[in-house]
């Protein structure tokens, strides 16, 4: 079995992280159904932070966790997670322009959508109170969740957990002990100018990425020493190309969007092998004076590029989704970060669960050996995987 110190970090990306789902449902294969969940330290962004506190509600049994995630994820709509109407915009803007003209009072902050309907959604199916039994009972050890804070900037990490874990504060970011709760998903997962920013306690908050440096940080502070990432970049050999000497504001938004949601994190990631391969160059006796440990990682990203698939997808969206994004250069003939994010479509996110389990069934044996799990040898696990992809 896993150790008590491994934790699971699920990054953001909007529709995209429906691939989680996938790769879940293809680790808790690994475990028998009645089994709580392998990963007693949570920690998400974003659409993960999502993910990661629906599975905190239901710690006690992994199985069931994960198939209510996949249940939800299935039949997603885009009127389920944001409202978006022309109408009000186009006023809006109108209004508060004129208004800025003759005022000196600061306009309201600008987004697209209204995500009202999600924090419906997640009143309805998150019992918020399941998280503290777990944490009680034993069978979860910590919920994190990471938003930014727009008054100083720093990334601002709210936990739920045992009362050995302490708050911290590092250069730029810090962890606050709070009872979590719908507002602080909402702020993880509002991207600017896209969602409105949801207000904490008189401070506002933003998406978790923006100012996250070391999205690692957060689950080590929580003694984790065992890391399994599902993070939701393309492979190295899909970079997006963008016809030259012409730069659309889709180019933009995507280049944006990969830099919030992944560049950060592969950063932190080759720190963390540096600092453990240092570690390997210094006697025990006289590492724990340096403050530092080794922290394994395995992580697990997709096959695909995940902003390509979304284009086959695209005609699905609701017409004035489409048109919205026709106006930011989002046209069908090249991928986009952007339209990917708001592909909450069953058709395009049951095809990332399907792509996520795939690819997690061909890398099964690595996945078990991090998990520490001897119940299956390498030859079975082989033909289990064959078994289940030529279905």
């Amino acid at each position: 079995m896993a150790r008590l110190n491994t934790a699971l970090l699920l990054t953001g990306g909007g529709a995209r992280a429906a691939y989680q789902v996938g790769v879940l449902k293809a680790i808790a294969e690994l475990y028998p159904r009645n089994i709580g969940i392998p990963f007693p330290i949570l920690c998400g962004t974003s659409a993960g932070a999502i993910n990661v506190t629906a599975l905190a509600c239901y710690a006690s049994c992994f199985h069931l966790g994960v198939r209510k995630l996949e249940w939800v994820w299935r039949r997603f709509e885009t009127h389920h997670i944001f409202d978006f109407h022309p109408g009000r915009l186009l006023w809006r803007l109108m209004y508060e322009g004129s208004a800025g003209l003759i005022s000196r009072q600061p306009n309201r902050a600008f987004h697209l959508f209204d995500n009202a309907p999600l924090r419906r959604m997640l009143d309805q199916l998150i019992d918020y109170r399941r998280i503290d039994d777990n944490i009680r009972y034993g069978t979860l050890n910590a919920l994190a969740i990471t938003a930014s804070d727009y008054d100083d900037g720093r990334s601002t990490t709210f936990f739920q957990g045992h009362g050995d874990h302490q708050p911290w504060t590092r250069a730029r970011r810090r962890g606050v002990r709070t009872a979590l709760h719908s507002d602080h998903l909402l702020a993880s997962s509002a991207l600017p100018f896209i969602f409105p920013a949801t207000q904490i306690d008189n401070t506002f908050y933003g998406d978790g990425s923006i100012h996250q440096l070391s999205p690692l940080s957060p689950a080590i502070h929580l003694g984790a020493e065992r890391i399994l990432l599902i993070a939701l970049d393309p492979p190295s050999h899909a970079a997006q190309v963008s016809q030259r000497g012409y730069l659309t504001s889709s180019n933009i938004a995507s280049h944006l969007l990969n830099t919030v949601f992944t560049d950060t994190l592969n950063s932190d990631l080759e720190q963390l092998l540096r600092v453990n391969q240092t570690l390997e160059l210094i006697p025990e006796r006289d590492r724990h004076s340096l403050n530092l440990k080794r922290v394994d990682t395995c992580l697990l990203k997709p096959s695909q590029d995940l902003d390509a698939i979304a284009l086959t997808y695209l005609h699905t969206l609701p017409a004035h989704v489409r048109r919205l994004l026709r106006v930011l250069g989002v046209k069908g003939d090249e991928a986009s970060s952007l339209a990917s994010f708001l592909m909450f479509i069953p058709g395009y996110c049951q095809h990332l669960i399907r792509l996520g389990y795939q690819d997690t069934l061909k890398e099964r044996a690595r996945v078990a050996d991090f998990l520490a799990l001897d119940t299956l040898s390498k030859q079975e696990l082989a033909d289990e995987n064959r078994i289940k992809l030529e279905a």
